[in-house]
């Protein structure tokens, strides 16, 4: 009888295990781990029990991590869409000492108001969990936040976003984070200092080259950083070979993939306004970023966008007044404070 009690209590704790451990981690190179249970979360690393083992990962190689409990934790706010609700629940999971609760609520808060365009308070959460946590897995978060805000304006916002990726590459260096965090920011401040064609394509060179065995995301993103400039010099051919390379890549982030249909889009809107066909498949590649990669930058949805417009317009097929029409409303509703915006608001 005693034997049969702890077969069942067994069969219990065991069940139990395996529903806490349901939490998700997305590092940057593609990879899933899954049926995890995520313990912390600091600058250094990110720490997590699979099975009956403990387990860790550098944090420069995580991109994303999803908890169970965070959903219902915060369900009240995220189901009403209230980021000064959840500002202060995630205060309240501070002051409960779950930090990664904490900063993960906080972090989702500023998103939450920088997509209601109130960029003031979404830096000052992402401040304040910066203040409260300087070592968090996320601080790396308040200067990509930043960055993309700041670039987002585009040339308005080039000096702030220089300001934010030097202050980036100086914590991390000064504090001696894991590696990838300084080539993000080399990366970040390559693309706030654009010098001459060469000297800029020779820095995202030497970037991918660097980053590509230990952070692939900034490899990517780099490359396609690198096929802009070569499109823009009118090196097609170069340019076309790696937004194909990424675009048919597995793996790869949301934003390099969003970069690689904008990138091939815009050659094909290059090939002339009385190329029919061009125009139509540009239009695609376009419609692609906002279908397949809605979780991509802010500024690169806005650009997808306003590049649709012209491609709508200048192809002229059935219901391309529509298109134009609900590519302009959703520009101007969702990313109305771009600099993409304005330009389609001036008839540029």
């Amino acid at each position: 009888m005693k034997s049969s009690i702890l077969a069942v209590l067994s069969v219990g704790i065991l069940a139990l295990c395996a529903a806490a451990q349901n939490d998700r981690i997305h590092l940057n190179d593609g990879t899933v781990v899954d049926g995890v249970r995520v313990t912390s979360f600091d600058i250094r690393d990110l720490k997590y029990a699979k099975g009956g083992s403990s387990q860790s990962v550098s944090s420069d190689k995580v991109a994303k991590i999803e908890l169970s409990k965070f959903s219902d934790t915060f369900r009240r706010a995220l189901s009403n869409r209230d980021p000064e609700v959840l500002l202060t629940m995630a205060r309240e999971q501070l002051k409960a000492k779950d930090n990664l609760l904490g900063q993960l609520g906080l972090h989702r808060a500023a998103i939450m108001f920088f997509d209601q365009g109130k960029a003031a308070e979404a830096v000052a959460a992402l401040e304040e969990m910066q203040k409260a946590l300087p070592e968090a897995g996320l601080v790396p978060e308040v200067y990509r936040q930043k960055f993309e805000y700041y670039l987002g304006l585009g040339a308005s916002g080039v000096g702030n976003a220089g300001k934010v990726a030097k202050a980036y590459l100086d914590a991390a260096q000064g504090n001696a984070w894991p590696p990838g965090f300084a080539l993000e920011a080399n990366f970040f401040g390559a693309l706030a200092d654009r010098a001459d064609p060469k000297t800029f394509q020779s820095k995202l060179r030497s970037i991918v080259d660097n980053a590509s065995g230990t952070n692939p995301a900034i490899a990517n993103r780099a490359n396609v950083q690198l096929a802009h400039s070569l499109r823009e010099t009118k090196d097609a051919a170069g340019a076309r070979k790696i937004y194909e390379d990424l675009a048919a890549k597995d793996g790869v982030d949301v934003n390099s993939r969003a970069g690689a249909y904008l990138g091939l889009g815009l050659l094909l809107l290059d090939e002339g306004a009385a190329n029919k066909e061009a125009n139509r498949a540009a239009l695609m590649m376009f419609l692609r970023v906002r279908l397949e990669t809605r979780d991509a930058w802010s500024n690169l949805q806005a650009e997808a966008l306003y590049n649709a417009i012209q491609a709508a317009d200048r192809w002229k097929g059935g219901e391309y007044q529509f298109i134009m029409a609900r590519c302009r409303g959703v520009l101007f509703n969702e990313f109305g404070r771009t600099e993409w915006a304005q330009r389609a608001k001036a008839g540029r």
